[in-house]
Formats: C-alpha cells, sequence, structure tokens
C-alpha cells in the first residue's frame, strides 16, 4: 500500500470545498473526455483543488475565480509546490469576471444568487457544444423538513433539479456525488476546528457558542440524513 498517495489525497481532498471526494471528480473528468487539450473555467474555484487534479490526471489548463483571497494565496502555494504551470487563479468577483476566452468546461462551484442566474453566466464562458459543471446541494427525500429548507434557503430533489436544468435547455450527462467522511470533514474538522479556536480566544462568547450549537445539531439531525451535495454536467443538445 502506498501511503504517501493517500496522504496525498487526504491533502487534496482537504482542500476541496466540495462534499464530493477527489475520486468521484477523477471519474467525473474521465467521464466527460478531458485530456491535455481541455481548457476548464472555475468559477467559485476556492483553493482551485479541482483545477490542481484534473491538471495532474489528465493535464488539463485552467483558469480558476474567486473573492477568498485566502483561499487563493493558498491554493496559488500548493500549484507552486506541485509544479503546475498550466492553471491560473485569479482574485475577483465571478460576477465582474470578464475574458475572451471560450471553454471546453465551465465549472459554476456555487449558486450565484438563484439557478438561472448561474447557469447563465457559466454559459457566456462555454464554447458551442462544451459542458457546465454545477455544483450544487440537493435534497434526498422529496419534501425535505422544514428545518432544513429554512437553513438551507433552497434545498431542492433530484428530480426538480432535473427538471429545472431540462426547463433552461440542459440536459444532465454525468454526476458526481458527496460521501458522508467529506461531509464529516467539512462540518466537524474544519468547522470544528475553526469555531473551537475561536472560543478559545473569546470564551464568554455565547453568541458563538449557540450557533456551534446549531451548526452541529443541523447536521447530526437534518443534513446528514436528508441532504446531498453532487456535480451535475450539464450540456446542451
Amino acid at each position: 500500500m502506498n501511503y504517501q498517495e493517500i496522504l496525498k489525497k487526504c491533502e487534496d481532498n482537504a482542500h476541496l470545498i466540495s462534499m464530493v471526494t477527489v475520486d468521484e471528480l477523477i471519474r467525473f473528468g474521465y467521464e466527460i473526455g478531458l485530456n491535455e487539450n481541455s481548457k476548464v473555467l472555475d468559477l467559485c474555484c476556492g483553493y482551485g483543488t479541482l483545477l490542481k487534479v484534473w491538471n495532474e490526471v489528465f493535464g488539463i489548463s485552467g483558469v480558476g475565480v474567486d473573492l477568498n483571497n485566502h483561499f487563493l494565496s493558498v491554493g496559488i502555494e500548493r500549484l507552486m509546490q506541485a509544479g503546475i504551470e498550466k492553471v491560473l487563479l485569479i482574485c475577483e468577483d465571478v460576477t465582474k469576471y470578464k475574458t475572451d476566452e471560450k471553454y471546453d468546461v465551465v465549472i459554476c462551484s456555487e449558486t450565484i444568487e438563484t439557478i438561472q442566474n448561474t447557469l447563465e453566466l457559466g454559459e457566456k464562458f462555454l464554447k458551442k457544444g462544451g459542458l457546465l459543471a454545477y455544483q450544487k446541494l440537493y435534497s434526498k427525500v422529496q419534501n425535505p423538513p422544514p428545518e432544513l429548507v429554512d437553513f438551507d434557503k433552497e434545498v431542492l430533489p433530484l428530480s426538480e433539479l432535473n427538471c429545472i436544468f431540462n426547463s433552461f435547455g440542459f440536459y444532465m450527462t454525468c454526476m458526481a456525488s458527496d460521501t458522508n467522511s467529506m461531509w464529516e470533514h467539512y462540518v466537524v474538522n474544519w468547522s470544528g476546528k475553526r469555531d473551537i479556536n475561536m472560543l478559545r480566544q473569546n470564551p464568554n462568547d455565547e453568541k458563538s457558542k449557540q450557533w456551534i450549537d446549531k451548526w452541529y445539531r443541523m447536521y447530526f439531525d437534518y443534513r446528514r440524513l436528508y441532504e446531498g451535495q453532487a456535480l451535475f454536467g450539464l450540456e446542451r443538445l
């Protein structure tokens, strides 16, 4: 067993702002036919980890755009350490980003106001016949609990999401979904460490304690049971 490969995968997973694992993202990339000639744009790219992984596996070139300078600084450092020169990370509001370049794949890693706005934003940068990869939370049940809907605002079942995609002229041709381990990393490890460090500095912060309590209760009572996340591969006819 190659433990170094396991550790590398753990590090990449830890720098994904996604509940979809590196393994699933690689499968997704394989199924959509990525290769060294593929050009990929990731809007709201976070650390740029998806672009990094797809470059290492398939040789793609890519651009990531995000407004969080901390994420981008870490991502740029990781790209430099890996010797990757074909991926560029840009600090900018994705709604204001402009380029004449058209891409084979455009990733919308977050929803920008509405599903329609997000799809229209991504398609602006897409080559004719290209693929739009849209990351979205979804409900695992047809009628999600009102507590979950109130917490995350919009949590639609897969069948309804598919109908919405179809209504805008898109058809789902690939999909990669979440795992409990990635949710646990995000909710318990990443958020948990951040929150406990905050409380160590301000142990009497009752408002933060109430939020942390709500955060965990929402996950264990609702999100773990009823909510998922997936990367949807969407194409037009």
